[in-house]
């Protein structure tokens, strides 16, 4: 997608190419704002759509187990929840009451989404009240809404297949649709219109301590999580990392309530894209080698944690000034992060090198890589040097979930104290990579 959403829907259910949708009408959707009057006013722990048992994942009650685990447990999975919300109809709620939640959102945002429509929200209003009443799933309101919505009421400059999106998204949300995850009383997320095996498909709408809920694109979390991560604003990303690694080695959320807010936000968005590309990735059965953008997204996570402290990033093969946000690229595998996969890879496969020297850390590279026995050369193979990612696929291969929960500890202190050496060294490998192109 031109803003390399990490959300892929495909309304006509062919590969949704990123290159082909206009960026002016995808930010309409990046930026989804506050639903329901509370928004960011809301009490304490108070939830803004709430679900029933049955489209919700609790991430407090799972501590113990990796998140892997809680992706993929039979039937009470994020991805089985997920996957049953997609088929299951709700009853669309009154067009009014859509609208209002729209009129909730930031004033430029809801401007924008009903500025697709000729008449703006009047005509939004109409094309909701040819769905209010009825019974639709994630599955079958796309049908339902699309005769409604064409050049007849939109702007020249609106896509139909964007419009159509966001109005059943919003239709969805409203009426009760959407697996909701809480990872505490501040920060959750929806997931969607997931469906097997598009892995194009699915949304993710993010909640945080301090910004309402929004559609945060790869670019968007990418921008968000450079700026906070520059030592000016946060000399000591340790916490950040830990609060990450924690819910993926052992989904123990308890963390985010000690970040400041601009932290929260950014683990949030996080762990919303890392779940939506780990729901994609379990549909291909988590191949390493088949869109594994949650690995992608991560190793661009970590290794801000030398980027942000240089102010360096590897594009085109060389080591050039820039921010994270120069991992995303326009292209066809349909993530803007793994566009840049060998750019990235390359970067940590030398940032590996650097400090597996005798002069550098090789401890701390050691730790990781006896934390991670890989026997099969195949996998192997695709994080040879690049001790970043090894540790990620590990993560994210089912036969080693065990280990994991053994040592999650050991798992979330092995990498953070990598991260945090890999930032106080950064002045030497940009030297060494520039010694060693």
């Amino acid at each position: 997608m031109t803003q390399a959403i990490h959300q892929r829907k495909n309304t006509n259910k062919q590969p949704l190419r990123p290159s082909l949708i206009s960026g002016s009408a995808l930010i309409v959707f990046l930026l989804i704002g506050t639903i329901h009057s509370f928004g960011t006013n809301a009490p304490a722990g108070t939830v803004l759509l709430p679900r029933g048992a049955d489209r919700t994942i609790d991430l407090s009650s799972l501590v113990g187990q990796t998140y892997l685990q809680a992706m993929q447990a039979p039937g009470s999975g994020i991805f089985d929840k997920t996957e049953a919300d997609n088929g299951a109809a709700v009853t669309i709620a009154p067009a009014d009451q859509i609208v209002a939640d729209v009129n909730q959102f930031d004033s430029k945002v809801s401007q924008q989404v009903v500025g697709m429509f000729k008449n703006g929200q009047a005509d939004f209003q109409s094309v909701m009240s040819t769905i209010q009443g009825k019974s639709f799933s994630p599955q079958t309101i796309r049908g339902g809404i699309q005769p409604f919505i064409s050049s007849s009421n939109l702007k020249p400059s609106a896509s139909p297949n964007i419009a159509v999106d966001a109005s059943a998204d919003m239709a969805l949300l409203a009426s009760g649709s959407g697996t909701l995850i809480t990872i505490d009383q501040a920060n959750y997320f929806y997931n969607v219109g997931y469906q097997k095996p598009n892995v194009k498909s699915g949304r993710s709408y993010a909640v945080a301590s301090g910004r309402s809920l929004l559609d945060p694109s790869d670019k968007d979390y990418l921008t968000e999580m450079a700026a906070y991560l520059k030592p000016a604003t946060t000399p000591d990303a340790g916490p950040f990392y830990a609060a990450i690694l924690k819910v993926l080695t052992n989904c123990n959320s308890s963390d985010y309530a000690t970040l400041p807010a601009p932290a929260q936000v950014t683990a949030t968005d996080f762990l919303a894209i890392y779940t939506a590309e780990l729901d994609r990735h379990v549909m291909v059965n988590l191949v390493p080698s088949t869109h594994p953008w949650e690995i992608d997204l991560a190793e661009v996570t970590f290794l801000t944690s030398y980027g942000a402290a240089s102010g360096m990033v590897m594009k085109n093969g060389a080591l050039v000034p820039g921010t994270a946000v120069a991992y995303y690229a326009v292209g066809t595998s349909g993530s803007g992060i793994g566009e840049t996969r060998k750019d990235f890879v390359k970067l940590a496969t030398q940032i590996t090198t650097f400090e597996s020297s005798a002069q550098h850390h090789p401890e701390l590279v050691n730790a990781i890589v006896n934390l991670t026995p890989i026997s099969d050369q195949k996998i192997l193979s695709q994080v040879k040097g690049d001790v970043i990612r090894r540790y990620l696929v590990y993560l994210n291969r089912p036969a080693f979930q065990s280990s994991i929960q053994s040592h999650a500890s050991d798992f979330v202190n092995a990498m953070v104290a990598f991260l945090k050496q890999i930032n106080a060294d950064n002045s030497q490998i940009t030297q060494y990579i520039h010694s060693n192109p």
